[in-house]
This record gives structure tokens, sequence and C-alpha cells, in this order.
């Protein structure tokens, strides 16, 4: 067909969407939605066709665009599909065929992805990519199909448009649930590209790319090392004290710590561990919790290094501080750092004194313990007894204590049940009656 033949025949259609109230639902039946696409993208077409087309899709989808010179036909068709899909969520004609059109639109983005694109294209495109990704773990399509997606997410990473750059950043998070396609991310260096422009401060791309960064991390270790050599610990240390940002830097500094010591050994080089110890100090409660997570981790390498590093930071006070806290997760975790600092404090044991529970001593640790030994809770009461049993076992205090070794919770349940048993005990030897 010819663009005359075309043209006319796009015509009448235009004419019976205008003028005999032709909807959406009725051309999406017959898939005729994706077939102009397919001429609009395919077919060499004259500009006044193409805005023949944009209209069709305008009209259809009531954008009222039409007749707006500052839309571009690439903006207004776009915009008509995407707002198919919100409007028509639970039409299956209407979004199977608006999902073939939008096919035809991302191939032929994918082919002249070098060359510039307006913003509102730009940002349609990148919201489609963002929703397709979200559902890859559900569908399992060949990776090989999904590959050539990754090109238009950095170019939407690197964009200077914040919402473009959130949606990437969206598209990042929901890959990393796909494992398929790690080694084509790592390719395309996704997560370094993330890392740069972490520092982005226009709109709202900054917490979005956080938040992608922090659920990569979380989601798979994969890809940590390569953002560690991109900088993540040089940007994360700048924004550790920044208030409201402190909770989510040290929530992800606690998921890098768990990937091994190697990964502690660059927290201590690149200074990150000394800030996350000023907002043990300064913050409020939900930072200064994930902070003592970041604390906890790093002794439970029970790496020597990291022990003494731990110590020397100077935050000792604030970090027990947290015993009193009503989390009992973040106790049970504390517990076991002061176990390890401890242990390692045996090492260095001179007239048979430990440097490190003197410390923890002069600071209160202790009183705190002896509260958690009455604890409900068993497992923090048998971690605070052990501790004071064995390392400051010569005391009178633990002496006294002693008399609760056999201790176990009850509560007020236990004691019915026991008087319940008791008086039936009692009662068993004297004859039934009514």
């Amino acid at each position: 067909m010819n663009d005359e033949v075309i043209s006319e025949s796009l015509t009448r259609l235009h004419d019976n969407v205008k003028y005999n109230g032709w909807t959406v639902q009725a051309l999406a039946k017959g898939q005729i939605l994706n077939k102009i696409s397919d001429v609009y993208c395919n077919r060499m077409i004259s500009n006044a066709t193409r805005q023949l087309i944009a209209e069709i899709f305008s009209i259809t989808s009531n954008l009222g665009i039409q007749a707006n010179e500052a839309f571009n036909p690439d903006e207004k068709v776009i915009q008509a599909l995407v707002t198919n899909i919100s409007q028509f969520s639970n039409d299956e004609d209407v979004l199977c065929d608006t999902f073939q059109s939008i096919a035809c639109f991302i191939i032929q983005l994918l082919l002249i992805s070098t060359q510039p694109m307006s913003v509102l294209l730009h940002r349609s495109l990148m919201w489609l990519v963002s929703l397709f990704c979200e559902k890859l773990d559900k569908y399992s399509p060949d990776v090989e199909e999904v590959a050539p997606l990754l090109e238009i997410i950095t170019s939407g990473i690197t964009s200077t448009d914040a919402m473009v750059q959130t949606d990437a950043a969206s598209a990042c998070a929901s890959l990393a649930e796909w494992s398929p396609i790690y080694e084509h991310m790592q390719e395309q260096k996704l997560c370094s590209i993330l890392v740069a422009n972490l520092s982005n401060d226009k709109g709202n791309a900054r917490p979005k790319v956080k938040c992608a960064i922090s659920y990569i991390i979380q989601a798979t270790g994969y890809f940590t090392e390569e953002m560690i050599e991109a900088g993540l610990l040089s940007v994360l240390k700048g924004f550790v004290n920044v208030s409201y940002m402190s909770q989510e830097v040290c929530f992800i500094i606690s998921n890098i710590c768990v990937e091994g010591e190697h990964t502690i050994d660059k927290l201590i080089e690149s200074g990150v561990l000394k800030e996350v110890a000023r907002v043990m100090d300064a913050a409020e409660y939900r930072a200064r919790k994930e902070a003592a997570f970041v604390i906890c981790h790093c002794c439970a390498s029970s790496n020597r290094r990291h022990l003494e590093y731990v110590i020397e930071l100077g935050m000792l006070t604030a970090f027990t501080d947290l015993l009193t806290c009503m989390d009992v997760s973040l106790v049970s975790y504390i517990l076991d750092a002061i176990t390890s600092l401890l242990q390692f404090g045996e090492l260095y044991n001179q007239n048979n004194t430990n440097p490190v529970a003197e410390k923890l001593e002069e600071i209160g640790c202790r009183e705190k313990l002896e509260f958690l030994v009455e604890s409900q809770c068993f497992e923090i009461h048998a971690k605070a007894f052990t501790i004071l049993e064995r390392f400051y076992g010569d005391d009178e205090e633990i002496a006294a204590a002693e008399e609760i070794t056999d201790y176990q919770p009850r509560s007020t349940i236990d004691s019915t049940i026991e008087m319940l048993i008791r008086n039936s005990a009692t009662t068993t030897s004297q004859p039934f009656t009514f």
C-alpha cells in the first residue's frame, strides 16, 4: 500500500472515530490500534499521515490535545497508549491491542535510541519499561528478549529529567528480582550508573535512586562489589549524617556489612563507620537503631581488627544504651556483639582483668545486663546471664544471682495451670460427689 491509499483509509477511520462515535473498544476488537501503530512505525508515510494517526489515537483516548501544536505526533500517540492502560485496565481487548501497539514503538525507539527524543516521549517510554520490568518475575520471558531494554534504562538513569530517572531506577530495582538478567545488567554497568546518579538532587530522583540501590543490595550480593568500586561508600559517607537520610543510609550500610569481612574492611578504610558512630550519638531512635545493626554486624565477623576498631570508635555508651529499648531483636544482636567484644578483651587480660569488661562496667553496661537477666524473654535472659556469669563471675552480685540459674520465664497462665494441678492432687483422695 502506498501513502495515498493509506492516507485515504485513515481519513475514513478518522471521520468515523470523530463523527460516528467509534470507540477505542470497537477499534480494539478489530485489533486496529496495533495495525495503525505498525503503519506509523514501519511504513514510509508523510508527516500529514502521521498527524492523522496521532489525532485518531488522541480522540479515542479522550486526551483533548489533537489541536495542540505543542505536541508532536509521537508524543500524542504514546500519551494516548499510556492513557489506555490506565483508563481501560479491566478491558482485555483494549489492553492486548494497546500492548501490541506499544511493542511497535519500543522496537522503533530501540532502533533510533541514539537520536534525541522529547522529554514527554522519554517519560512515557520509561514509565512503560518500568511497568514491564515489574512483571518479569511473573512471566519470565527469554532473557535475550528483555536485554535490549537495558539500553533504554541506561539512557533513563543518565537523563537530566527527574521523572525519567525515577522510573529508570524503579526498573533497575525490579530487575534485581529476576536473576537471569544479572549478567546483562553487569555488562551495561547499570548499578555503577545508579551510584553515579545518587548525588542527583533534582526533583524526586535521588530518593528513588537510593531506594533502588538499597533494594538491589538487599535482594542480591551480585552487584555489591561493582557498586563499591563505583564509589558507593564515598557517596553514602556524605549522606550518613543527613537527618532525613540517616536511617535509610545506615540500612544500606548494614546490608553491605553482611556481605563479609572484606566489605567491612572497605567500610573502615572509607571512613563510613566513623560517620555511623556519629549517628549513634546524635540521631533519632530509628536511625540509631539501624546504626546499631551496622556495629553488630561488624562485631559478628569476630575479626580482631574489626572489634578493636569498634572499641576505638568511642560510641560504646550510646551503643549499650540501646539495651533498654523495647526491640527484642535489636537487644539480642547487641548482646551478641557485647559477647564478641568481651571475648576480644580476654586476649588482653592482664592481672586477671578484662579491659573491655572494665570499660563496659564504667559506662553502666553491667547494670543493664543485670536488668535484662529479669527479662521475660528467655533468649534475652539467657544471653545476659551468660555474659554476667562468664565475664563478671567473681563478684558477689553474680554469686547472689546464682539462685536464678534455673530460671524459667513464668506467666499468669503458668501459675493458673500449676494451681489447678495442685488442687486436683489434693482432691483426688476425696470420694466423688455431686
